[in-house]
């Protein structure tokens, strides 16, 4: 666990993060990492003070396993209320399941079934459905960022000078990069969701994979994003 700043915590559940609100309107979770990191997650959790008793919302930016792994588990444990985009809702529900592209998504299809099987969030009741531009209780903004998942979405924090991108962008190896095209069904239009990102001012960025982007976030991710080739 490490603390971004007294009431913003990054939970690293190894290559998937987690993040954890203290401040007003919280305690709340951003995403719930792997199933079979969900003892990590409960961990980093700990270190910030938090239990799953504790915990008033989870905020799911899309539904993929590796954000969404934790869920059934925490709702055990925990009255959270669960807070999603309404057209990520079936998703996060098992209802329906993404398709993936290309020879990739092909080949692997019988293994993200049975994991999709195995391990998907089955919630019965989603408490909370959001749309683009909503502020949530903790201050955070919903920013609609389809084309990695129909419904995914990205939050930001004016006050606190945070984006929370998701998936829509990762930031491995010291390098900012797009969703990966195997797992995003419209990549033409996640790309043209990251352009909602030109428009806010933040310090700091966090991703759904790769450390947090400090200080400047929002100049290098409007270089990163301006050096992408136009369609």
């Amino acid at each position: 666990m490490q603390s971004l700043n007294s009431e913003f915590h990054w939970l690293q559940l190894g290559d998937v993060n987690a993040y954890l609100w203290t401040g007003a309107g919280g305690p709340s979770l951003i995403d719930s990492g792997y199933p079979w990191t969900t003892e990590k997650l409960l961990q980093e959790m700990r270190a910030a003070g938090v239990h799953p008793a504790d915990l008033k919302r989870i905020i799911i930016t899309h539904a993929d396993l590796d954000h969404t792994g934790g869920l059934t588990y925490l709702l055990e444990q925990s009255p959270a209320r669960v807070c999603c985009h309404t057209a990520e809702a079936a998703y996060v529900q098992g209802q329906k399941h993404k398709r993936r592209r290309g020879l990739g998504g092909i080949l692997n299809t019988p293994i993200f079934w049975f994991l999709n099987w195995k391990y998907q969030s089955r919630i019965k009741h989603i408490a909370e459905l959001v749309l683009d531009g909503q502020t949530l209780p903790e201050g955070f903004t919903v920013i609609h960022t389809p084309g990695h998942s129909p419904g995914h979405i990205a939050l930001h924090h004016k006050q606190a000078g945070l984006l929370i991108t998701g998936d829509a962008l990762g930031h491995r190896h010291g390098k900012l990069s797009l969703p990966p095209a195997v797992f995003t069904p419209n990549m033409g239009q996640a790309k043209e969701s990251l352009q909602k990102f030109l428009r806010l001012r933040y310090d700091t960025a966090c991703f759904g994979h790769g450390p947090p982007l400090t200080p400047n976030a929002a100049d290098h991710i409007a270089a990163f994003l301006q050096a992408q080739p136009s369609a």
